[in-house]
């Protein structure tokens, strides 16, 4: 069990000071640089980029509201004093 123990101490020690090294190379000018091509670097059908990801749920949310302008109003919940869920009719004056 000492034997273990004492392999054990030593590896996470080496792999310790990987880490710190590891940490140490890492700049903020790298980070800057990951950053701004997470944004707006290259897209692959498995990741995109946040930039298309914001222009893919703009896309999404247009078309949803044109899909729900079509609705006929009569579809609506009318108010329920019941239901919370329900704006109240006077509210929209406020």
């Amino acid at each position: 069990m000492e034997q273990r123990r004492a392999l054990n101490n030593a590896y996470a020690l080496v792999t310790a000071q990987q880490n710190i090294q590891t940490f140490y190379r890492f700049t903020f000018e790298e980070a800057m640089d990951k950053q701004i091509k997470q944004i707006e670097g290259d897209s692959t059908k498995l990741r995109e980029t946040e930039l298309a990801r914001v222009d893919r749920i703009e896309s999404q949310v247009q078309q949803a509201v044109e899909e729900i302008k079509k609705i006929d109003p009569e579809r609506f919940l009318h108010q329920d004093p019941l239901r919370d869920v329900n704006t109240e009719e006077d509210a929209g004056g406020q």
